[in-house]
């Protein structure tokens, strides 16, 4: 007779009382044991654990389970709940320690319920090409199988990446809902986000603001460090430049070769303002000159607001590099199509006509960075690459295990991008939603606009190096967004190579793993990706090739989110610096507009508080979060990743340590690309 001891570690955070009436049989090379109840335990110790990554409480049961002879190998875990169990528990993982004194770790994180019998390997990963037992190659199948079944595509929109089908956020399976405190913390903070910034009672206001010091005082509470110089800076040429590198919305500037042609702009309108009395298409030659173009929202009908017709611009605006290293406005046209009515703005405008010409671009910016840069290219690719790593990956193959680490989705303490996505679709784009009841860019437009951004996506967009190499801005000085976002890219990449490397030996390996292809090709096709002009990958071929993959989507999951996320309170909290709308069309002459025009132009009260309550809400660090590389360690065991995994935390301390040490010195410290405030995935 042997003995394996087992212990079965469950998430307090779910229901744990249904547990005992589980029942547990290990499956080994040479047998299987018979099916105990885990009410039948020679030893039972309850043990209570803290999770070190999220501090959840995590209950854990000691068992035994006696067998004639060793089973050999173990293979596989099975848990079965009986057909009477009304409700589930969550299983995290299962540890065995074998008659022979070895430790197998069986991860789970999922439900265990009547409906789903769970069959669990261990924590070594394999390809399928490895799994040469037929027990072992069932299982994966199952597995897959049952995922496909419950993680089913679906259009939410023509033109845009598809998402998972399900009617609202409650109906996601519970494994990739929020956890019960994740789910509490939201929900606290959704209905106390007004009273805690004490503005429930501007809901009703319906009309304009009557100054500036009016809009100051509506709401303290928001004003972090960055938001008060925020507000005293927002009228200034350089800290209006400085935002196209450093703001919320890092990723539209580009060098200027040649001047648009759709942009009256003439030598002779720009010699004044340029410092050192080069003409144009020197500064241009010499690399100073700069353009932000706002095209993808030329065309838009604007939604309306309180019965009140907003206005959607789409500027062009040209930017100098003077010699103190500047980024100083020289031209602003806030129409795409030149003529008499639009108006080229330069610097020696008059002041209201100038500021007037800076807000509408700063509302653009605005539009174009929350449906963009921030729900496009993060949150919706996220959600598609989850949605593929969960039907084409088995928990057993080694890209699942980290790209889990990344999208968090089984374990409740863990991030969840289905729902977050979910949420954002049926809270803010749909019908009643806060884009479409509050915003300019809100309703038919945004769905408009995103689908003109699905459509002009690339690869390129999505990969830092290139991106920032396609714009021209490699050795633009004080561009902290590139500077931290290339260093983390760089420490991700590193880390990615040497866990891929371990697992594909060669090139050959990437080409069969069937799993792989399957991945890639969902994410081509439900992404809308196919058109060769993109540039993404059909198949995998290289090692180098998935490895540049993989970390495009992690990194786009974690720090590029961070970037676009993290930033929205310091930079938007002050409402003048990004107006969710415009009340007045855009002016058409010079010399019309003044301070009042301005304020009458601004969104009304309480779309502003309506707005103000959402940015605080997604720059709100929640109470379960989770650091870059917070978790890794949690679904390997083998040496090679954990060390891995610890040289990535090393390296991620490093770079902190230098960014701190840089931000001392800088009036406007960028610190939204530092590791420890780069969440582990896209959930908010």
């Amino acid at each position: 007779m042997v003995i394996y001891r087992v212990v079965v570690h469950q998430e307090h955070l779910f229901l744990s009382t249904e547990a005992h009436q589980t029942t547990i049989q290990l499956v080994g090379s040479k047998g299987a044991s018979e099916r105990v109840p885990l009410a039948e335990r020679s030893i039972c110790r309850v043990l209570w654990d803290t999770c070190c990554v999220c501090k959840t409480a995590e209950e854990s049961a000691e068992y035994t389970i006696h067998c004639p002879t060793s089973l050999g190998d173990l293979l596989l875990v099975r848990l079965e709940a009986p057909p009477t169990t009304g409700s589930a528990w969550f299983c995290s993982k299962v540890a065995v320690t074998t008659p022979e004194g070895g430790v197998s770790l069986f991860p789970c994180y999922q439900l265990v319920s009547c409906s789903t019998p769970l069959a669990l390997r261990d924590s070594i990963a394999k390809f399928i090409f490895d799994d040469i037992r037929p027990v072992e190659l069932d299982q994966r199948i199952n597995e897959l199988t049952y995922r496909r079944q419950t993680y089913r595509w679906s259009c939410f929109d023509d033109g845009l990446p598809e998402t998972m089908k399900v009617h609202d956020a409650m109906s996601l399976p519970v494994e990739v809902r929020f956890s019960v405190s994740k789910a509490t913390h939201m929900i606290l903070t959704v209905s106390k986000a007004l009273v805690e910034l004490d503005l429930q009672s501007f809901l009703c206001f319906q009309q304009n603001w009557s100054n500036f010091h009016q809009i100051h005082q509506l709401c303290q509470q928001t004003r972090t460090p960055t938001c008060r110089l925020v507000e005293r800076l927002w009228r200034e040429d350089w800290f209006f430049g400085h935002q196209f590198l450093n703001g919320a919305n890092p990723t539209l500037i580009r060098r200027c070769t040649e001047i648009p042609p759709n942009l009256a702009v003439t030598e002779g309108m720009m010699g004044a303002f340029l410092e050192g009395g080069g003409s144009l298409s020197q500064e241009m030659e010499r690399g100073n000159i700069f353009v932000v173009d706002y095209q993808l929202l030329d065309g838009l009908t604007a939604n309306t607001v309180n019965g009140k017709q907003n206005y959607l611009t789409a500027p062009l605006v040209l930017l100098h590099l003077n010699c103190n290293s500047k980024f100083l406005p020289i031209a602003i046209q806030l129409k795409q199509s030149p003529g008499e009515s639009n108006p080229v703005f330069v610097p020696q405008d008059l002041e209201a006509d100038w500021l007037t010409a800076k807000t509408f671009v700063r509302s653009a910016d605005f539009a174009d960075h929350e449906l963009r840069s921030h729900f496009m290219h993060t949150h919706v690719m996220s959600e598609l690459f989850a949605m593929a790593t969960l039907r084409n990956f088995p928990m057993v193959h080694p890209l699942y295990k980290y790209l889990l680490c990344i999208f968090q989705l089984l374990a409740p303490h863990f991030r969840f991008t289905l729902e977050i996505d979910a949420l954002a679709r049926q809270l803010l784009i749909s019908d009643g939603g806060l884009l479409k009841e509050y915003t300019a860019v809100g309703g038919d437009t945004a769905l408009e606009f995103l689908g003109r951004v699905s459509a002009s996506l690339t690869y390129r967009d999505l990969c830092l190096p290139d991106d920032i190499t396609g714009r021209g801005m490699d050795a633009i000085p004080g561009y902290y967004y590139r500077d931290d976002g290339l260093r983390l890219w760089d420490i991700i990449h590193r880390y990615i190579v040497g866990v891929v490397n371990h697992y594909y030996h060669s090139d050959d390996d990437v080409i069969r793993d069937s799993e792989l292809q399957s991945w890639i090709h969902e994410i081509i096709v439900f992404g809308r990706l196919g058109d060769e002009n993109k540039g993404f990958p059909k198949t995998f071929t290289s090692i180098s090739q998935l490895t540049y993959f993989v970390t495009m989507v992690i990194f786009n999951a974690s720090a590029q989110h961070a970037a676009v996320n993290n930033a929205q309170l310091d930079y938007f909290g002050w409402m003048p610096n990004a107006p969710v709308g415009l009340q007045r069309p855009p002016p058409a002459c010079r010399g019309c507009c003044t301070e009042r025009s301005l304020l009458d132009s601004f969104p009304d009260v309480n779309a502003t508080v309506h707005s103000l309550a959402t940015i605080y809400l997604l720059s709100k660090k929640p109470a379960d979060f989770v650091p870059l590389g917070g978790s890794y360690e949690q679904h390997f065991t083998e040496t090679v990743p954990v060390e891995m995994a610890a040289r990535f935390r090393s390296d991620l301390k490093r770079l902190s340590c230098d960014i701190r040490a840089r931000n001392v010195n800088l009036t406007l410290p960028y610190i939204y690309l530092d590791p420890p405030t780069v969440e582990d995935s896209v959930t908010r």
